[in-house]
């Protein structure tokens, strides 16, 4: 193995690290497996990622990292002049910051919208959903509010970084709740700028194409 292979999804939150991949320039493999299928539970995945889940980045000395901050961090450090990550420390710091912010609200928020009876019986789920969206939709006003005062992006930078993609996927995930986000025009100005750049655009047709 020569360059790393990140294991993903096609049009899951492991398309996220896939874009960041893309962005960055470093080169990589993209291997696609279908959680539909449940390869990510078959014994050849959990050797290689216990917890069962994507994305994975398996690295040519045989090292994996796991879960989308991490992921993100090994490719804005393998490329510092990506813009993925600012490189002042306190800049940098603040970009970490808003990863783990939008790593916690996928997690916490958006999974379960998606998904409620994994987080209780089947008896609360429709409880368990109306509660997350509700902080879906503060999560989504919190950003909108911060990208207003930041200038369009959350670390006031010329150009989307890496937590301005994974903010946009999250927006994106919000269209699939059936959430109303139109009155976030900050946020859609955001995500139109992201679907723009040629890294994020290359991952879209890839998955695309994978079907």
């Amino acid at each position: 193995m020569s360059v790393p292979i990140l294991w993903t999804s096609t049009f899951t939150s492991g398309s996220l690290a896939h874009q960041v991949a893309c962005v960055s320039g470093v080169p990589f493999e993209a291997r696609f497996i279908s959680l539909r299928a449940g390869d990510h539970k078959k014994p050849d995945f959990l050797t290689l990622n216990a917890k069962g889940e994507v994305p994975a980045l398996q690295l040519a000395d045989g090292t994996v990292i796991t879960e989308i901050p991490a992921i993100v961090f090994w490719f804005a450090e393998s490329a510092p002049d990506s813009g993925l990550l600012p490189r002042d420390a306190t800049a940098r710091a603040k970009g970490i910051e808003w990863l783990a912010w939008c790593h916690w609200t996928m997690g916490r928020s958006f999974a379960a919208a998606f998904n409620p009876g994994y987080f209780g019986d089947d008896n609360a789920a429709t409880s368990i959903r109306a509660a997350a969206l509700k902080r879906v939709g503060k999560a989504l006003t919190l950003a909108e509010d911060t990208l207003r005062a930041k200038g369009g992006t959350l670390l006031a930078t010329p150009a989307p970084s890496a937590p301005d993609i994974y903010l946009s996927a999250l927006a994106s995930f919000a269209g699939m709740l059936k959430q109303d986000i139109a009155n976030l025009a900050a946020v859609n100005a955001l995500m139109a700028r992201v679907a723009a750049m040629p890294g994020v655009a290359a991952a879209v047709a890839r998955e695309k194409a994978h079907g």
